[in-house]
This record gives structure tokens, C-alpha cells and sequence, in this order.
């Protein structure tokens, strides 16, 4: 019964099957490949691997011949506020991509985090924002990949030849801050999401991090959320968030389809355009994307800037909190 999809409405459930069927929806044949399929695609010279947790992780272990590209590092509030809401601007994302990467538009793409999926979606939805057309995820990350059989290489890898990348950026992927307080005032149009799986953070009372420039790194000015946003964790959506070896990443389309079912209450349509946000965007608020449209609503954006962005900006408003 689990292939069985419950809803309040037959208009609710005609309406996501139509967005399921949706060009662009991204299903997870489109974005996920297990570890054993990825095996295959070791030391092959069109193939990128790309690790999206931190640098001390990628040395305690990873897939030969990775480059390591923490998820969570690459939002650049200076850059985000410079350009539109991009996590980079379009030359440092292209230099980024082409020569730290070594990726061009002609190369596959594989990225991986340790198993929960998280930091793996902020990379993924990074590369597709600026362009790359070939990105795709093991599914269970190192924990599968190691389950499998998976090769293990330590120590800080190889730095990989330059090639050149052309961005070509999706701005349908994003929200800017100017469409997210739009969207806290349109209630019939918008629902913003916060992807936070920290009630702390949500209420204010944790302070995270963030980088404003490479090596340069700030706590946010002010907890707190977004007026209007639904407290809904990344993890609901999760398949895998602890990391093991046996899971898929995101919960089957069933379930996610009752995720949203659940948000009806909090005004949840399948016409909105939902937002997500975290703190960064690059992580749980790509993670949630991925679900939602896994799910089959198309209308999905990121707040990139996310509450690194609205935390340090004293002009805009902060929830009431209980």
C-alpha cells in the first residue's frame, strides 16, 4: 500500500499528479545514482567526484580521486547581496566551478556527502543553478558507497587540471530577498518554508555562522525567522538522515506526498510557490527543494541568501515569536 498517495481532495491530488508530470520536475532517476552505478564511473577522465562536507571529512576518507566542496561555505553573503541573490557572483562561481572543481559543462558531475543528503544537495543545487546540466547524487552518500564496496582514498586529494565553465544561470531556482518579502505578504500566492531542523534557530535562541567572503566568516546579528514561514525541518522529508548505509536519501514519493498533505493546514497549495530557506540556502533548504519537487510541486524556489542574509539586515522584520 505504500504506492497509494491519501489526500483530503481529489482536486489536491489531481493537481500534484499534474506537477509531478511537469517538464523540469526533478524525479529521482533525474538527480540520484547508487553506489554501485557510481563505482563504475571511477578515474574516468569526463567524471568529476565531488565531496560536499567539510574538508577535514574529505581527509579522513573519500572516493579516489575527489575534490572536496563544503556546501555550507559556498554562500557568499557579500556576493549574495552584489548579485542578486546568487550564492556567487557569476565570474567567482565560474572560476570556482572551472578551475577549483576542474568541471566544464562536458563533465559528469557525481556528488556525495556522508550519507544524510544534505550537504550533497547544497553542491547539487549549486552546480545546476550556475548551469552544469550533468549533476547527480549517490544516493546514501560514503556510507553507501563504502556498504558497496566503494574504494576509500585519505589525505587532501589532488588538485585537479583548470578547465573553463560558462555559468548560465537558472534564476528560476531562486528567490531574491526582494520576492521574499513580497511573498510574506501574499499569503495567496507564496508559502515560505524554513527548513531548520533547530527550533532554537527558529525562535531566535541559536546564532549560526556564515561566510561573508572566502576565509571570512560571521555570526548572524539576530535569530529568529522569516514573517509567516512554517517551522518545516528538512529532516521530515529525509530518508536517510542518519547517515547508514541501508536508506535512501529522500523518503519515498509517497511519503513526501503526505508531507505535503500535512501542510494543507499551514496553507499549503499546489499553485503557491513555495520557498525555501535555512541558513545558507546551500544545504537544508536545497534538501528541501529536492523533496518538494520529488514530490511533484514544481513551483519550488530557494532563498539562497536564507537567514544569513535577513538575520544581518536590522529593515527587515523578524516573526513574532510565541
Amino acid at each position: 500500500m505504500r504506492n497509494r498517495i491519501p489526500f483530503h481532495s481529489a482536486a489536491l491530488a489531481a493537481a500534484l499528479l499534474a506537477a509531478a508530470l511537469a517538464p523540469g520536475r526533478a524525479r529521482a532517476d533525474d538527480v540520484f545514482v547508487t553506489a554501485d552505478e557510481a563505482k563504475a564511473l571511477v578515474g574516468r577522465p569526463d567524471v568529476r567526484f565531488v565531496y560536499a562536507d567539510a574538508e577535514t571529512k574529505f581527509e579522513a576518507g573519500h572516493v579516489p580521486g575527489s575534490v572536496v566542496a563544503y556546501a555550507h561555505e559556498l554562500h557568499l553573503l557579500d556576493d549574495v547581496r552584489a548579485c542578486k541573490g546568487l550564492p556567487m557572483c557569476e565570474p567567482a562561481a565560474a572560476k570556482y566551478i572551472g578551475t577549483t572543481l576542474g568541471v566544464d559543462s562536458s563533465t559528469r558531475v557525481i556528488v556525495y556527502d556522508d550519507g544524510p543528503g544534505v550537504q550533497a544537495s547544497g553542491d547539487w543545487f549549486f552546480l545546476v543553478l550556475f548551469g552544469h546540466g550533468n549533476v547527480r547524487i549517490i544516493d546514501g552518500g560514503l556510507a553507501a558507497w563504502k556498504a558497496k564496496g566503494g574504494a576509500i582514498e585519505t589525505g587532501p586529494g589532488t588538485k585537479p587540471a583548470a578547465r573553463t565553465f560558462l555559468p548560465a544561470v537558472r534564476w528560476d531556482m531562486i528567490a531574491s530577498v526582494e520576492e521574499v518579502k513580497k511573498a510574506t505578504a501574499d499569503q495567496a500566492g507564496y508559502l515560505i518554508l524554513d527548513s531548520r531542523q533547530s527550533l532554537d534557530e527558529f525562535t531566535g535562541k541559536q546564532l549560526l555562522g556564515a561566510l561573508s567572503s572566502p576565509g571570512k566568516e560571521a555570526t548572524v546579528k539576530r535569530g529568529g525567522a522569516i514573517p509567516g514561514a512554517v517551522f518545516s525541518p528538512w529532516s521530515k522529508y529525509a530518508g536517510n538522515k542518519e547517515g547508514v548505509p541501508d536508506k535512501p536519501t529522500l523518503k519515498d514519493q509517497a511519503e513526501l506526498a503526505k508531507q505535503l498533505q500535512k501542510l494543507e493546514k499551514n496553507g499549503y497549495a499546489p499553485g503557491k510557490t513555495v520557498i525555501t530557506y535555512c541558513h545558507v540556502g546551500l544545504g537544508r533548504g536545497s534538501f528541501q527543494y529536492l523533496a518538494l519537487r520529488a514530490a511533484g510541486h514544481a513551483r519550488t524556489k530557494v532563498y539562497v541568501g536564507s537567514w544569513d542574509e535577513w538575520g544581518n539586515d536590522p529593515a527587515l522584520p523578524l516573526a513574532a515569536q510565541p
